[in-house]
């Protein structure tokens, strides 16, 4: 099969490229040509900006495929986009969307693909937009589109993300063995996918005619803690995590511009059920260790310099100073 990935250099669709390749699918790219990590020699590359929408259609009128993953689709301007380049012209076309048009806030947990969208982000609201154009398509004329849903999904490519957020220093926190700042208790659940087991469910969809105008949620099918997360994360760096909990509205009034973000994502529970992919695409079966894909993750930062030195920041280290100096202000009232 001939298969075109719009984007396919980023955590998710470099998988995707290699499941792909695995299959022996003929595999082309369109993206910038900008990605530190080039494709391999057995992948060709159409260079563009998928957001110069005339450029992007007029490079892909010329241009024939089996399959179509687009990775870089993000509001109803680009679904359109795609439907005057593709319309009548492909015999599958899967749009990469997100569980983030469920919320925040979410309903519920175990959210299907029939939950009600609520997303309130720009993100999610832009991908709401460009699902709603792609399917309004299916129905009027067949165009056979699929939405997948990604949740969080890790792997080379991308940082190593915490609940609190911010970049790669963590990981020279954790290497140091200083402590780490969690939101809360810890407990809250969330659902982290290794990209190589997203990109075999990307991949098997593939041709299957009876997923044209269906969505599909691609989690990860067991929820862990933000803590058992942050361990694993320890255990690939061959640390112990100490692990300093804070009350998620007191990190966000001591420094909003840093932690405000968990109000709308990480500091929420998010579970989302994979049973209808389990049903449909039965090849995705998530397998990946934990620890040994964040060991390959942490690797990808090591190469691209993204761990950066801790020590050029000292909030955390103040916020900790100042929980563990609790206790004692308490025995003195």
């Amino acid at each position: 099969m001939k298969v075109l990935v719009i984007g396919g250099t980023g955590n998710i669709s470099r998988a995707i490229v290699a499941a792909l390749l695995n299959q022996n699918h003929e595999v082309t790219l369109f993206n910038r040509g900008e990605h530190p990590d080039p494709p391999t020699s057995d992948v060709r590359v159409i260079h563009g900006d998928r957001h110069q929408h005339k450029d992007f259609e007029d490079k892909m009128r010329s241009e024939t495929f089996d399959a179509v993953i687009d990775m870089i689709s993000f509001d109803m301007e680009d679904a359109a986009s795609a439907l005057r380049a593709f319309r009548y012209r492909v015999g599958h076309f899967v749009q990469c969307s997100t569980v983030m048009t469920y919320g925040p806030p979410f309903s519920g947990i175990n959210l299907d693909e029939k939950t009600p969208l609520n997303g309130q982000s720009k993100y999610g609201l832009g991908k709401i937009a460009a699902d709603k154009l792609l399917l309004e398509a299916y129905r009027e004329d067949g165009f056979p589109v699929t939405i997948f849903k990604p949740s969080y999904t890790y792997g080379p490519g991308i940082d190593v993300q915490r609940q609190i957020g911010g970049g790669g220093n963590w990981i020279d926190r954790l290497r140091q063995k200083k402590p780490i700042l969690s939101a809360g208790d810890g407990l809250s659940y969330f659902q982290f996918l290794s990209s190589h087991d997203a990109g075999v469910g990307f991949q098997s969809v593939l041709g299957r005619s009876k997923c044209f105008g269906e969505i599909y949620n691609i989690p990860h099918p067991q929820p862990r803690t933000w803590d058992e997360w942050h361990h694993a994360v320890a255990e690939a760096l061959d640390v112990k995590a100490k692990i300093i909990h804070v009350p998620q509205d007191v990190l966000i009034a001591i420094a909003p511009e840093r932690f405000g973000g968990l109000s709308t994502n990480f500091g929420h529970t998010q579970i989302f059920s994979s049973a209808k992919i389990a049903k449909d695409i039965p090849e995705f079966q998530p397998k990946q260790d934990l620890v040994k894909s964040l060991e390959e993750n942490i690797a990808w930062m090591d190469k691209h310099d993204r761990v950066h030195r801790n020590n050029d920041d000292d909030l955390e280290d103040r916020i900790v100073s100042a929980i563990e100096a609790l206790p004692s202000c308490f025995e003195s009232n």
